[in-house]
């Protein structure tokens, strides 16, 4: 089986994983917007979510997985898969005494913000009860990225999934018939991401288990060690800066209004979940082959994962932005216009998913360009792009705050400093590690461009003339499903055929993707 194949498959199997996962956290915001609505106390739990996801970042999934995993494929090119393992326990014994130590401090200073500021205690609360989720999911983040390094892939995407199907129990099995206000109902949702974050962990040791782990097995290679400590602090640095400016957007966007965030979140979590459901799948498959082939020193291995990894994230990512702009406010409607989330909520939620969408392509992008840094050792110029992103969003923010652009200034000045960073990662990409570069993307890029707006006229104008029709005709949601559906396909189909007429040179993926569905039908395309 060749290289390209096994990456492939690999991408499915993450991504019919992702889906699952993308579907159950859909639903469960779906029920966090039915239920609390555009109210405070569900602003004050994103809020609080959001705080140890930020410390997740800076010593989990960020920093700590982007500094291993270079150290682990090394390892397991000079030492072999269980020397591999050893470093890993190792590492583990080093950090996570670190993690509790936090984990307290943050709970602390939650607490001793509620006593502070009293019109923010809901969310002071809400953080200190969210807190022990940070070391559960850094220290499972650790086990995902040497799983994934084993070759075994979507056991993340599967441990997600459960986060989300034990926070849809949370809320609206336990939270909902035993809690009498939203702030009760708001702590069963919590109760409901620790447990879950509990069984993040376990799933990916499972996996490593499997793999031949065992918590005796040890390597204490100071030299290793070294090399991770001094990659981690700047990726530590670089993905806390850049959480520090999601929490910014978020903090300003709750300030604003009690509305604000609510609309933020879902606009946001929208647009993640193309994100989450593709490029997520690509870059967790492509991050382990970049690494061995440095490893390796295999530069023309290098330039073809780099390369095979931006196509797959342009050719998916700009249709899915160009789309989600031209249907937002459907898109909306049909998601999230139930419960106390009325139709005015979801008009103003759409504004802000048209000027994510512009963004959603440079964020894909990011992912994969920042993941190449990290395997070149140059993590301290992820550190100085969030830096910049982190400066263009704070002035952008305050500035539309200044001017009363509400939450749509917030998202506009969000957009910009993820263009802004992926400029910067790019530049720097090529002055420090020109080897990833050398298959041009310009082509290709053009192709996608040019396919995605004649998809997103195609989509728009289907989904006007099919609603008029059926209005009067069918319940509205029903409506709404079938006329994003139809056309929404037509343009898919269109782009889908576009693309393989042109000779886009990752079509071989697409026509594997088609011939499984054709298969029940007795067709094939040929290869």
């Amino acid at each position: 089986m060749s290289e390209q194949t096994r990456q492939y498959q690999a991408m499915a199997k993450t991504a019919s994983w992702t889906m699952v996962s993308r579907v159950l956290g859909l639903f469960r915001d779906q029920l966090t917007a039915a239920i609390f609505g555009a109210s405070a106390i569900g602003s004050a739990f994103i809020l609080a979510f959001q705080i140890p996801n930020l410390f997740r970042r800076l010593l989990g999934e960020g920093a700590l997985t982007a500094a291993i995993v270079p150290v682990l494929a090394d390892k397991s090119v000079k030492d072999g898969r269980l020397g591999a393992f050893g470093f890993l326990n190792f590492v583990l014994r080093k950090v996570f005494p670190w993690m509790l130590g936090l984990t307290m401090v943050g709970i602390g200073a939650a607490l001793l913000w509620a006593l502070i500021r009293p019109a923010d205690a809901s969310a002071a609360i809400l953080t200190a009860i969210c807190m022990p989720y940070m070391p559960l999911i850094c220290v499972a983040a650790l086990f995902t990225s040497a799983v994934n390094l084993s070759g075994r892939f979507g056991l993340a995407e599967i441990a997600s999934g459960v986060l989300n199907l034990c926070m849809i129990v949370g809320l609206g099995v336990f939270g909902d018939n035993l809690a009498d206000t939203d702030m009760g109902k708001a702590v069963w949702l919590c109760a409901g991401a620790l447990v879950g974050g509990a069984f993040q962990l376990l799933i990916p040791l499972w996996g490593l288990r499997q793999e031949g782990w065992t918590s005796r097995l040890t390597n204490a290679d100071q030299g290793a060690w070294k090399v991770l400590s001094l990659a981690f602090l700047p990726a530590a640095l670089g993905a806390g800066v850049q959480q520090v400016n999601v929490l910014v957007s978020r903090g300003i966007a709750f300030k604003v209004s009690d509305a604000g965030l609510m609309y933020y979140y879902i606009a946001n979590r929208i647009v993640e979940l193309p994100i989450g459901l593709f490029s997520a799948s690509i870059a967790v498959v492509i991050f382990p082959a970049l690494a061995t082939a440095f490893a390796s020193r295999d530069v023309p291995a290098l330039a073809r994962n780099y390369g095979r990894g931006m196509r797959l994230i342009l050719a998916i990512n700009v249709a899915a932005a160009f789309g989600l702009a031209a249907l937002a406010v459907p898109i909306v409607q049909l998601l999230f216009q139930y419960g106390r989330f009325n139709a005015g909520n979801c008009l103003a939620t759409s504004n802000l998913l048209v000027l994510f969408a512009i963004a959603m392509p440079f964020y894909a992008m990011i992912s994969i360009v920042t993941r190449a840094l990290n395997v070149a050792g140059q993590t301290k110029v992820t550190l100085i792009a969030a830096l910049h992103a982190l400066t263009v969003n704070a002035v952008g923010s305050l500035v539309a705050v200044w001017m009363g652009k509400g939450v749509e200034g917030l998202a506009l000045a969000n957009t910009i400093s993820t263009i802004w960073q992926y400029l910067v990662l790019r530049h720097y990409l090529k002055k420090h590690a020109p080897e990833f570069l050398t298959e041009s993307l310009l082509k290709p890029a053009i192709q996608v461009f040019f396919g995605s707006v004649v998809l997103a006229v195609i989509a728009f104008q289907g989904y006007t003339s099919l609603h008029n029709v059926f209005t009067g005709h069918l319940n509205e949601k029903l409506n709404l499903i079938l006329s994003m559906g139809i056309a929404g396909l037509a343009g898919m189909v269109f782009y889908a055929i576009y693309l393989d007429k042109l000779g886009y040179p990752e079509r071989d993926l697409l026509r594997g993707y088609v011939n499984k569905v054709l298969r029940f039908f007795g067709v094939q395309l040929k290869a």
